[in-house]
């Protein structure tokens, strides 16, 4: 019976599938049917090694992506590896915006620079046309734009009056509030406020869009591979580019891939990929590196983000509301690839530091609020003729004397218009034939999940399983009308309520069934799972940690590893989340901390307490046994605002527990009634940090032109 019910529930999906007529917007051009169902990775190395492709696309980012899906959808053997996970690097590390260039259009006015005017236009109808492509994906976003003087007041009516205007199709508008309204909205923002404006944007899981689109490639029939690492550019007689050997990093085996066609979309790396074509290439790219704070809910409204392009202290600054967080983020700067994708301590403290200036002062930032920190780097054109004479002069497609094309410069708004141009230079220079000439992912083109997903289908999974709200409305929005094929395979909970989805966490709405999906959906390892398949990772770190074993028994089952296997990944994403994700980020150096006013003595003292209390060795001890701890040396009672404000001063890396560091300080204070020292010692260390970040936002600018022109 149970048999008979799954095959009706897939049945149903695939039904609204068909009852959607996948047509474009002048009625003429259908939607071609998909190939197959997603193979596995193996099938898809199998081919790797016996097919010869029309296109080899190297990078799984967001516009190897939409390379793939655009050649695939227009009928070309496609191929596309991936040296780390798709959306691995910078396209899962973005604002999470599909914007249309606001900053644009303040240098089109500013300076009558009629690329920037072009740059907000072809953004805007981007916007549009990726919501069509995903609606399950993206949604809008309400962003407050903050008004400091009367006479912005009419600037900026205009600006998002054209700005409105620009837009294609019916769209979202904007409207005024008044200080009033604008506080009660935003209540931590300072006082010194005239009004604001509420406009609209699109918002996106950007590392799921990657995914959605890869996946939906392979299902059109691109034969995708992550972790395949190229090492070598294949050659033929007349020493043009005609593919490309690759690593497979799970097993070492190699694989000679062939293609009439190679695109390199491998982004800030592009320029490693040139080298490998001509060893003398000239640099393509300068890539900027932008961090991000994941923060508490009550940083930023649920229902409205917040944009200041001119905050009075610096870089334009933003508070944006996602998946039950606030993300926080300020411009880029640059910073040489090689270093890694690992946030600094200096870096947090910059951020922090931003959000002291800019929020109201009565509210203590705290730095065990940020729950993530994590950083990207965006692929920036250098300046040259050939990205002067381009039309939007913020990406280039070029040329290499071998004859592969390299893609520097993209967004996430802008990614399917660079594919659609990097797949008509390819068909254009390898002499490629189609089956159809021009694309189709801007209008006739859905991405697996999108037909039949409607806002309000999450209903259906409440009262068809027994799933709970958010989960059920978390399962619809990532998956859309799959979202069906994954619940009938739900856990049971073992109670009245919820039926099935039994979760992995309490604090979020992922659910046990999501980790064999995802293992089905191309992950591979551990890292896979927990930031991209799953974005804990990027969420909360130290829930991310929390997971990681009982992850990593659902993912041994179902890909065969062995204790030791197992072991290693548990090891692996362990040090992901402490370097990338900002679990423990490199320390500041030593003039940039508050030194212990202890004896040797008492340090080893302290210090041995610590390891005591730390039963569980995870390097930190909640501060109910550390205030346990105190009555032992004669404190009898401690003042919840003496504890409140040493707590403050202190500035915990991680909320209710501190690390040795932090104990020591604590007892410190506290014990041998320090609390003024540790005070001004922290007033000292702030005015530090305040200095070093206002030299740091005058040293690095990035052009608009260049840098995307959003938020």
């Amino acid at each position: 019976m149970s048999k008979l019910f799954h095959v009706a529930v897939l049945a149903g999906s695939s039904m609204l599938g068909f009852s959607s007529t996948a047509v474009s917007q002048d009625g003429r051009s259908r939607m071609p049917q998909m190939k197959r169902e997603l193979p596995s990775r193996s099938m898809n190395l199998d081919a790797l090694r016996r097919t010869e492709y029309d296109v080899l696309i190297i990078g799984g980012g967001a516009v190897g992506a939409g390379c793939a899906l655009d050649a695939a959808t227009r009928g070309l053997k496609t191929a596309l590896v991936e040296a780390d996970d798709f959306g691995s690097g910078t396209s899962s590390k973005s604002s999470k915006l599909l914007h249309g260039g606001l900053r644009d259009l303040d240098q089109a006015i500013a300076h009558l620079d009629g690329a920037a005017f072009r740059r907000v236009h072809s953004s805007l109808k981007e916007r549009s046309n990726i919501a069509n492509l995903a609606p399950h994906l993206n949604q809008p976003v309400p962003i407050m734009l903050p008004l400091h003087h009367w006479w912005q007041t009419p600037i900026y009516w205009a600006k998002l009056h054209l700005y409105h205007l620009m837009a294609p199709g019916p769209t979202k508008g904007f409207h005024y509030i008044n200080s009033r309204e604008a506080l009660e909205l935003f209540p931590m923002m300072r006082r010194e406020l005239f009004g604001a404006f509420i406009f609209y944007e699109g918002q996106h899981d950007d590392a799921r869009m990657c995914l959605a689109v890869v996946l939906t490639a392979a299902r059109y029939g691109a034969d995708v591979c992550n972790h395949m690492k190229v090492i070598d550019l294949l050659r033929d007689k007349q020493n043009m580019v005609v593919g490309a050997k690759a690593v497979d990093q799970l097993t070492g085996k190699s694989y000679k891939i062939r293609a009439k066609i190679v695109i390199n979309a491998t982004g800030p790396l592009s320029d490693a990929i040139s080298r490998l074509e001509d060893a003398e290439a000239t640099p393509q790219c300068i890539p900027s590196w932008a961090s991000h704070l994941v923060l508490p809910h009550y940083y930023c409204p649920e229902q409205v983000g917040l944009f200041d392009p001119h905050p009075g202290h610096g870089s334009a600054i933003f508070f944006l509301p996602w998946l039950g967080h606030t993300l926080m983020g300020t411009a880029g700067e640059r910073r040489d690839p090689m270093e890694g994708p690992h946030p600094t301590e200096m870096e947090v403290q910059y951020l922090l530091d931003g959000i002291r200036h800019y929020i109201n002062p009565n509210f203590d930032v705290r730095r065990c609020d940020v729950l993530a920190v994590w950083g990207g780097y965006k692929p920036l054109p250098i300046e040259s003729a050939e990205l002067a004479d381009s039309s939007l002069r913020n990406h280039v497609i070029s040329l290499g004397p071998g004859k592969m094309i390299s893609i520097v410069g993209a967004t996430w708004t802008s990614f399917r218009l660079i594919a659609e141009q990097a797949i008509d230079a390819a068909i254009r220079i390898g002499g490629l034939e189609p089956l159809r000439l021009n694309s189709i992912t801007a209008k006739c083109c859905k991405l697996d999940g999108a037909i039949g997903w409607s806002p309000n289908m999450f209903i259906r999974l409440v009262q068809d399983f027994g799933l709970e709200r958010d989960v059920a409305k978390h399962l619809s929005d990532t998956y859309g009308s799959n979202a069906f094929k994954v619940a009938v395979c739900a856990n049971s909970c073992g109670g009245s309520w919820p039926i099935v989805g039994k979760r992995l966490h309490t604090e979020f709405p992922y659910i046990e069934v999501e980790v064999r999906q995802g293992v089905k959906d191309y992950a591979c390892t551990l890292v896979d799972m927990v930031a991209r398949r799953l974005r804990v990772a990027f969420l909360n770190v130290q829930v991310a940690e929390e997971i990681l074993p009982r992850l990593a028994n659902e993912m041994a089952q179902q890909l065969n590893w062995s204790k030791k296997r197992k072991a290693t990944e548990i090891r692996e994403a362990r040090k992901f989340l402490n370097t990338q994700m900002g679990h423990s980020p490199a320390y500041e150096p030593a003039h940039l901390s508050i030194p212990i006013k202890l004896t040797v003595n008492q340090v080893q003292k302290y210090a041995e307490l610590f390891r005591n209390l730390d039963e569980n060795n995870t390097g930190f001890v909640s501060i109910s046994k550390s205030c346990a701890a105190m009555k032992s040396f004669g404190v009898k009672e401690i003042p919840v605002d003496l504890m409140h404000n040493v707590l403050r001063d202190i500035d915990c890396h991680a909320p209710g527990k501190v690390n040795l560091y932090e104990f020591l300080l604590l007892m410190s204070a506290i014990v041998h009634g320090d609390t003024a020292y540790l005070h001004y010692a922290r007033m000292s260390l702030d005015q530090k940090h305040s200095a070093i970040s206002h030299r740091r936002r005058g040293r690095f600018e990035i052009p608009v032109a260049r840098s995307g022109g959003g938020l």
